[in-house]
């Protein structure tokens, strides 16, 4: 029998409902923040608070609130003292620095505001928050937005709700929860379980969760209709470009990722480094298309367009100066064509060389991500046999890793190259032993399909990803 699980995925910045196995759940983590009950206690407000939670899950935050009565967006208005909102306190200060508050979109719909207060209380700067809202009753509020929305950045901070409505006398009217003052809470890279997916094979501690012994999220069948991380179209003209991380106005650095799908699985890392450091991240991606110079073994058609793309990208960053650090990534199996005799692993080094030699001196840092491990066709039915037997599906269903982990030219092209911009990043050891390599780490499934790894486990090597970038950057 099914049974519903809401499940996050990374670095976009989108939930995505799953559905486990009832042979999974016992071992699947409750991944929402808990909720601060609240009394009865503004008996004459229809805005009484039952619970209240604001806490990080995944790279985002979520907001929850309960009332004792219903409402409707229409219900709040400054003007008539009617409000429902967070009250936010940063390190020991006493006052709100900030404050989020439901506001009324119209037509039944409800949305967030952020504004930012003065010692006094006064607020200096407001803004509508882009968030995902759901009120899955009208006693009901929840809210999934970034912390950079809220101005909050790595560390710690506190909060309160708060619910005020006009009536008398006050103390009847008014709430807060929790009741006995502001909750701490922090701001991390990713919050997930302890030894979550990369987690659980962190190379620094032994890390053992036993509540994730039997977890698979998501299930194999689940994965294969899952898109990577979620990434906003900014140009539909060849080179195709979206943007991750974190908006314009607030970003400390912009970046670009460049390849083909197996740049783009990374993005889910990337969108937990581009928060975590405030960067805006543009993906230019083409299936099927290394970013090389090397002729790709490709139909005519697709071989001509692909020359068109990589051309295309290199004049993308004549016109983004702006973008000063580049990740590349690709299939380290992907094929080469040329005449009889000649060496293809040598074509494949030197047309990767070529190409980040042709990138405008702008680039300051090239950043090669190795390959992932390659998984089988027969993984995910040895995953599922496991999950339905109650075994542990990354340990039974390991494979050799001399024949899951393929040899990248892009790698072995950064230890040829001398230029001091050009850096590689190997996150293998998080998915892999000396020996063996596991289809399941830390509870979740690490490929989509047989050579590309799912969103949520590439978003939890995305600290791991922001550790060895902090080292180079």
């Amino acid at each position: 029998m099914l049974a519903a699980r809401r499940i996050l995925r990374i670095f976009s910045l989108t939930l995505v409902a799953f559905v486990l196995p009832a042979s999974s759940l016992a071992a699947a983590p409750e991944r929402d923040p808990p909720l601060h009950a609240d009394p009865v206690d503004a008996r004459a407000s229809p805005l009484d608070l039952r619970a209240a939670s604001l806490g990080q899950r995944g790279t985002e935050l979520v907001l929850r609130l309960a009332t004792t009565r219903e409402w409707e967006p229409s219900d709040l208005t400054s003007a008539a003292g009617r409000a429902l909102c967070v009250k936010l306190f940063y390190g020991t200060l006493r006052t709100p620095r900030s404050r989020i508050c439901v506001y009324d979109k119209g037509e039944g719909l409800s949305g967030l505001t952020y504004s930012r207060l003065d010692p006094f209380g006064a607020p200096v700067e407001n803004r509508i928050i882009s968030a995902s809202v759901y009120r899955f009753d009208k006693r009901s509020f929840r809210a999934v937005f970034e912390p950079s929305s809220a101005n909050l950045n790595q560390g710690r901070y506190s909060w309160q709700a708060e619910s005020t409505w006009s009536c008398a006398p006050v103390a009847t009217c008014d709430d807060l929860a929790p009741d006995r003052g502001p909750a701490e809470a922090q701001i991390r890279p990713l919050a997930e379980p302890r030894c979550f997916g990369a987690a659980a094979r962190n190379p620094r501690y032994r890390c053992s969760n036993r509540d994730l012994r039997l977890a698979v999220m998501p299930t194999p069948a689940e994965a294969a209709l899952t898109p990577n991380a979620r990434c906003a179209i900014v140009s539909m003209r060849t080179p195709y470009s979206c943007q991750f991380g974190v908006r314009a106005a607030i970003a400390n650095r912009e970046v670009a990722l460049v390849g083909d799908s197996h740049a783009a699985h990374w993005r889910g890392a990337l969108e937990v480094v581009a928060q975590a450091r405030r960067w805006r991240g543009f993906s230019l991606t083409r299936s099927g298309c290394p970013f090389s110079t090397a002729t790709p073994a490709l139909p005519k058609a697709r071989r001509a367009s692909c020359q068109d793309w990589r051309r295309a990208v290199r004049e993308w960053f004549t016109r983004h100066p702006n973008v000063q650090t580049v990740f590349v990534s690709q299939l380290a199996s992907a094929g080469v064509a040329g005449g009889r005799g000649r060496n293809r692993g040598e074509q494949k080094i030197r047309g990767y060389i070529r190409a980040w030699r042709l990138l405008p001196s702008t680039v300051r840092q090239i950043i090669v991500l190795r390959d992932t491990p390659y998984s089988t066709a027969d993984s995910p039915l040895c995953v599922e046999r496991a999950m339905r037997r109650r075994r542990p599906a990354g340990t039974d269903c390991a494979i050799p890793r001399s024949s899951a982990l393929r040899s990248d030219a892009a790698a072995s092209a950064t230890r040829r190259d001398r230029s001091p911009r050009v850096h590689l990043i190997d996150l293998t050891r998080h998915m892999c032993s000396p020996r063996l390599c596991f289809p399941v780490v830390g509870g979740v499934l690490v490929h989509k399909d047989a050579t590309h790894i799912t969103p949520l486990f590439a978003g939890t090597l995305g600290p791991f990803l922001l550790q060895r970038v902090a080292r180079l950057l």
